[in-house]
């Protein structure tokens, strides 16, 4: 069987709680029933865990999404719209030329705080004036005249204080105004995508709309492009098998065979909101699991993003040679012989008593982990009163070809 098929298979079964199981079932009630009364159809292990196969090694639903998204509003006060030097769909690097603005009232107020500037260094030096022609008087006049004389001079001293003070205040007003009127281009902050420029935007700003109420939204949204995520969910049931570090596969949904490489970065540790579904759809994980468990969000970074886009939904895929070789088979399918576990498999044509090494239980998906004695190209058989060691069995290529 092709790598395709089995993957169409992995999803299918997935999809509608495992056809590993719904499989298994089906060949439970046909081949060992009374119908197929004395012949034996074995079933290859990994086409019996199908869809459990795929959940088992960690497959989960997933977006694309950016590092971060620059988001830019507009200011009143640094004037109008004048010019957009980019388009929806451009890409930009880090200081870019984005828009300009033009701001009419705020030279006006620029100029006025530049006069607000001169006066108060004016003043500032009428005051030195005053206080340097009152020494001079004092030093010739009568001493009966010193002491009001110096007393106007304690008074222009604390004038100066008070002007010096008007000169600072006037200072920061006009180099701030000189920063908001002069800074009137503004630059992208981050390497990225211009995703939204909202053109009604600029047509309302200043003029006849000026005085109306700004939009709430962002006039311009980039997407950092430095680095891609997928955003995932999990179910807590199988929480456990994630780990931050762990390597993963993104994989294309349009072509299992294309796979870009990431590793975990985050754990959600709240779950996500009940009847919110961010993914558009509920994890693969979660349709194998109990659905009344709940769902954590998990983050991947892909180390590689070439053919992604932001917003494609795609899976993502544990990478691990332990998850990968793990066989599973229905609960039902194993028989005690006393303390020791087997199962029907088949050699040379042959119905074979094999002993098996158990691992973990998974009630929720009635499926047990063998640890040994099994592969999943190994066929087995349900275990009825017309399985008996020994008989011939006929394994049918065919059905295989119709998974």
């Amino acid at each position: 069987m092709s790598k395709k098929k089995k993957w169409i298979i992995a999803i299918s079964t997935i999809i509608i709680l495992g056809l590993g199981i719904g499989g298994y079932i089906f060949t439970k009630s046909k081949f060992n029933s009374e119908e197929g009364a004395g012949e034996i159809f074995p079933t290859k292990v990994s086409d019996m865990m199908g869809g459990m196969e795929a959940s088992a090694g960690g497959l989960f639903a997933g977006v694309v999404e950016p590092k971060e998204t620059e988001k830019i509003f507009l200011s009143s006060e640094r004037g109008t719209v004048k010019e957009v030097f980019v388009k929806e769909g451009d890409v930009v690097k880090a200081n870019d030329q984005l828009f300009s603005y033009e701001n009419a009232e705020g030279e006006m107020e620029l100029k006025q705080k530049a006069i607000d500037l001169d006066i108060a260094n004016s003043s500032v030096k009428q005051k030195k004036s005053e206080i340097w022609s009152l020494e001079k008087q004092i030093k010739n006049a009568a001493a009966e005249e010193k002491s009001a004389l110096r007393e106007q001079v304690a008074q222009a001293e604390t004038d100066l204080k008070l002007a010096k003070f008007e000169v600072e205040k006037a200072n920061l007003e006009y180099q701030e105004m000189k920063k908001k009127v002069n800074n009137n281009i503004v630059r992208a902050k981050v390497n990225g995508l211009v995703q939204k420029v909202d053109e009604e935007q600029k047509q309302s700003t200043g003029g006849e709309n000026q005085g109306e109420q700004q939009p709430s939204g962002p006039f311009m949204q980039i997407y950092n492009t430095d680095a891609y995520f997928v955003k995932g969910n999990v179910n807590e049931l199988i929480k456990d098998e994630l780990q931050v570090g762990q390597e993963v596969n993104v994989v294309s949904r349009k072509n299992p065979e294309q796979k870009w490489p990431g590793k975990i970065i985050e754990i959600g540790k709240l779950p996500v909101d009940e009847g919110t579904d961010e993914m558009g759809g509920m994890g693969m994980d979660e349709m194998a699991m109990n659905p009344q468990a709940s769902n954590y969000p998990f983050q991947v970074q892909l180390t590689e993003h070439e053919g992604l886009e932001f917003g494609y939904h795609v899976f993502i895929e544990l990478k691990g040679e332990e998850a990968s070789q793990e066989v599973m088979l229905p609960t039902d399918m194993i028989v005690m012989d006393g303390e020791k576990p087997f199962v029907w498999t088949v050699a040379d044509e042959k119905v074979k008593k094999q002993e098996v090494e158990l691992g973990k239980e998974m009630p929720d998906m009635m499926m047990t982990v063998i640890k040994s004695g099994l592969t999943k190209d190994d066929y087995v058989i349900f275990p009825d009163d017309t399985v008996k060691e020994g008989k011939k069995v006929t394994i049918d290529d065919s059905l295989e070809e119709h998974q």
